[in-house]
């Protein structure tokens, strides 16, 4: 008989062993030795901004708007495998403990990422309200119970079948957090807060409800599981072989075009490869284009004046850092190896398509720059990218991608 007490320990045990098995190839000399760095000038370049802070910069709305995300982004880790579809599934109604433990985790964990994230906008916060640091504790202290909430509801969530119902769960949530909040730090009227919290309320209450006689949907929380896992994986696999990670693939129809622009040809074999990889993995793509929307719109929102060409850099050196994975998705596959093509062009191949990749990047931002109304920031960011692209691609990832070899 399966001890559904025991069980979480044993899962979060073997869980931690997993993650500190990687992070100690993660967390090396060098990459805390550039992260120092790294924060460091991001805290120089935030500081001179604030102080050059016009009055009427929306800094409430921003806040809101960062922080919802988050927010919405809450997801209880159960830690489930595929043998507990099986083997957990007689034991269903006795798992409220495990449950339980895995929600408090989860919390505890989420509520550190908030919590950085929360410091990173304090400063901001002080500045545009004139309050203490004080005042933004107790703020956070509303995060936390907005934090609570999103949980529940996202696990209630998860017992509903249809697609729909989970996808209008993030965009009514992501609205709610963002009302809510927002109305907590511009101080608005007592009338408006409790609406919002009887708004809140009432959708518990509902999902509580609803899902009271609806059975746990093992198949979501394990894919749920196994795609968190997937993506520190991913990461992981930067800096060494993760046996571990699978792929995810999508057809793009609508992107057929990208790989017609590519000739078919002995020498395009790996090019071939390694851009249709980059189109229909979510992964890869995804992040591509989340780097590219967020960094163009802080490029075009943000008073940065030199600061922008700093911003374009950080965001194209982001991407090329976790573009570099893409070397190793193929690594564990015996097959390729029996292309008659030699490595250096395989090398070549890989290298080409992370440099269209972040030039390309590198124009869009220039583009922002472009619409913010600074011409001359905007000649300067295409030309310090380019040059930052070439020593980024062919002798920093050059260098990786040896060393791999």
């Amino acid at each position: 008989m399966i001890d559904t007490k025991q069980l979480w320990k044993r899962r979060y045990t073997q869980y931690v062993k997993e993650v500190r098995r990687y992070l100690k190839y993660m967390l090396n000399d060098h990459l805390l030795i550039a992260l120092v760095f790294l924060l460091g000038g991001a805290a120089f370049v935030y500081s001179g901004w604030l102080s050059t802070l016009p009055a009427n910069f929306p800094a409430f709305l921003i806040i809101a708007l960062v922080l919802a995300i988050p927010l919405t982004n809450s997801q209880v880790q159960t830690l489930l495998k595929e043998p507990d579809l099986v083997f957990l599934l007689q034991v269903e109604n006795k798992l409220t403990p495990y449950f339980q433990k895995a929600f408090v985790s989860s919390f505890v964990f989420q509520s550190y990422q908030l919590l950085l994230l929360s410091v990173g906008l304090a400063p901001l916060y002080v500045k545009a309200s004139g309050n203490s640091f004080v005042a933004f504790g107790v703020l956070f202290a509303v995060l936390l119970l907005q934090k609570v909430w999103n949980l529940v509801m996202s696990w209630n969530v998860n017992f509903f079948d249809e697609p729909w119902a989970r996808n209008a769960d993030k965009v009514v949530r992501y609205f709610i957090n963002f009302l809510f909040f927002y109305f907590i730090i511009k101080e608005a009227t007592f009338i408006l807060i409790v609406g919002m919290i009887v708004i809140m309320m009432l959708l518990l209450i509902y999902f509580q409800r609803a899902t009271t006689n609806k059975s746990i949907k093992w198949e979501r929380l394990i894919d749920l599981e196994s795609r968190r896992m997937m993506t520190f994986y991913r990461i992981a696999n930067l800096f060494t072989d993760v046996p571990k990670l699978k792929e995810r693939v999508k057809r793009r129809r609508w992107l057929d075009w990208v790989t017609r622009m590519l000739t078919y040809s002995k020498n395009n074999a790996f090019g071939h490869l390694y851009l249709r990889t980059f189109l229909r993995s979510s992964d890869y793509f995804g992040m591509y284009l989340r780097l590219v929307v967020i960094g163009g719109l802080l490029l075009l929102y943000l008073p940065l004046d030199n600061g922008k060409v700093f911003v374009s850099l950080l965001f194209i050196y982001l991407t090329g850092y976790q573009l570099m994975t893409l070397w190793r998705q193929h690594s564990t596959k015996i097959w390729i190896d029996l292309y008659p093509v030699p490595r250096e062009v395989r090398r070549k191949s890989f290298l080409r398509l992370v440099f269209v990749l972040l030039i390309t990047q590198s124009v869009v931002y220039a583009l922002f720059v472009l619409a913010s109304g600074m011409l001359v920031h905007s000649l300067l960011s295409i030309i310090a990218a380019i040059l930052f692209n070439y020593l980024l691609v062919f002798f920093y990832i050059k260098g990786k991608i040896n060393k791999l070899i």
